[in-house]
């Protein structure tokens, strides 16, 4: 049985190849959150995975699995009753089987318990009609606000022209 805990800085490698595989990697491509045809590039480092799990306003949540980490999402306090919930990934292999969905209502929990949170808040890319509608289906709804694409020659180049983030937010109240 896998169990849910914080990230500590020893799990960071560990995590970057989750999240690669996850988003972007060929193995991505057996999931159905996959960005590979949307976005190429590393995705993530070390460096921002440890200031993800050290950083004073943040926490990775894992869910452990058989064989190690399965399943991984970042929290961030940003103040004012919000968090924000990201750098969510689920092993492609894993997916389908619920932990994507025990691991988001941790997420909620552990946003109300540490940041006091009202609302989760995230972004996905506006080209994930799949994802957003299963967001949609926990009882996210769309904000109406938009934000730009992130470009960058080693972590998100995009493949396809006008990728952008839709706003998503969800009551914890």
């Amino acid at each position: 049985m896998s169990g849910f805990r914080l990230a500590v800085p020893a799990d960071a490698e560990r995590l970057v190849k989750l999240i690669r595989l996850a988003y972007r990697g060929e193995a991505s491509r057996q999931g159905w959150t996959s960005e590979a045809d949307l976005v190429d590039g590393d995705r993530v480092n070390i460096e921002q995975v440890l200031g993800l799990i050290e950083g004073p306003n943040s926490m990775m949540l894992v869910l452990d699995g058989e064989d190690g980490i399965t399943a991984c999402c970042q929290l961030e306090d940003r103040g004012n009753s919000l968090a924000y919930f990201g750098t969510f990934a689920v092993s492609p292999a894993a997916q389908g089987a619920g932990l994507g969905r025990r691991l988001m209502a941790e997420a909620e929990r552990q946003a109300v318990l540490a940041f006091g949170a009202d609302v989760l808040e995230m972004t996905v890319l506006a080209q994930q009609e799949m994802l957003i509608a299963w967001y949609e289906r926990l009882g996210f709804r769309r904000t109406g606000e938009t934000r730009p694409f992130p470009a960058d020659q080693t972590f998100a180049r995009p493949l396809r022209d006008g990728l952008h983030f839709v706003a998503l937010a969800k009551s914890l109240a």
